[in-house]
């Protein structure tokens, strides 16, 4: 009888045991399943971005954001948004710049590309909110920074034509395309650094190549456009994201969203939505 009842004891242990092993190959075969459809997924988005960038088309999974108007008009803070990211000071001119994480990935393959032939390219200008455009423009409305050498407060009274004079050479806020952290400026915003050897080079590599990676260059010469900005070889776009903003921007941006900066009444007397905002290169639109 004793005999039977350690026979008894013994077996219990090793069921339990045998209960707590299967249960521990369970939780991790359900562990391995699950790093597997993690690795899966993100290899998924992953090809996802690379798509867009390879058809330039955008992408469907745009967050919600983007077709907001305070976005669109730039009245957010990208360090505080978890859809932007910080530039590393390794594709930069300066620090503290921010851009969308798709643009920056495309940039960065971009960035390789070029060094791989040669070329230089670097980020001196990226995402600039409604208030950093605006601290720009009022600036050169209010004449605390010269325009083509002029205080234009002193010089022209006019404010149309004054307004005119600063979107040669910059947006008002609530226009930019800087605002949605698709686009930058490279290397130098000088016309004079791209008619020097080193300039034509980059700009003719990124004007054979930058398409490859997603980048567009929206203004492009004025002989390819009626009105808008100067030329700016500089200026390159991620069209994935870019070309969804600017059709969002066109159905839902009025000049009553435009205001709240010195000289915001000139927005619809030139009629800078149509002028500017949509006057660009063709192949960006």
């Amino acid at each position: 009888m004793t005999t039977i009842n350690i026979k008894m004891k013994i077996f219990k242990s090793s069921s339990i045991y045998i209960i707590v092993l299967l249960v521990l190959m369970i939780v991790y075969y359900l562990i391995l399943q699950k790093d597997k459809f993690n690795r899966t997924k993100n290899i998924a988005i992953t090809a996802q971005t690379d798509t867009a960038v390879a058809n330039n088309k955008p992408k469907t999974n745009i967050f919600d954001t983007a077709v907001s108007i305070a976005f669109l008009t730039g009245k957010f803070n990208p360090s505080k948004d978890t859809s932007f990211t910080l530039i590393d000071s390794e594709y930069a001119g300066k620090s503290d710049m921010y851009l969308l994480r798709d643009t920056y990935k495309a940039f960065i393959k971009m960035f390789y590309a070029a060094q791989h032939d040669g070329v230089k390219i670097f980020i001196i200008s990226a995402t600039r909110n409604f208030n950093y455009q605006k601290n720009i423009w009022e600036q050169k409305w209010n004449g605390s920074r010269f325009v083509d050498g002029k205080n234009l407060a002193t010089t022209i009274n006019d404010p149309v034509k004054r307004a005119e004079m600063i979107l040669k050479y910059s947006s008002m806020p609530g226009i930019s395309r800087h605002h949605w952290g698709t686009d930058i400026d490279l290397n130098s915003m000088d016309d004079k650094y791209f008619a020097t050897p080193v300039g034509i080079k980059v700009y003719d590599w990124l004007c054979s190549n930058a398409s490859k990676y997603g980048f567009c260059n929206p203004f492009n010469s004025k002989n390819d456009r009626p009105n808008g900005y100067d030329e700016e070889k500089w200026h390159w776009s991620y069209m994935p994201l870019a070309k969804n903003f600017l059709h969002e921007y066109e159905k839902k941006i009025t000049y009553s969203d435009i205001t709240g900066f010195a000289g915001h009444e000139t927005a619809s007397k030139l009629q800078v939505i149509n002028n500017y905002v949509l006057c660009i290169n063709k192949e960006c639109q």
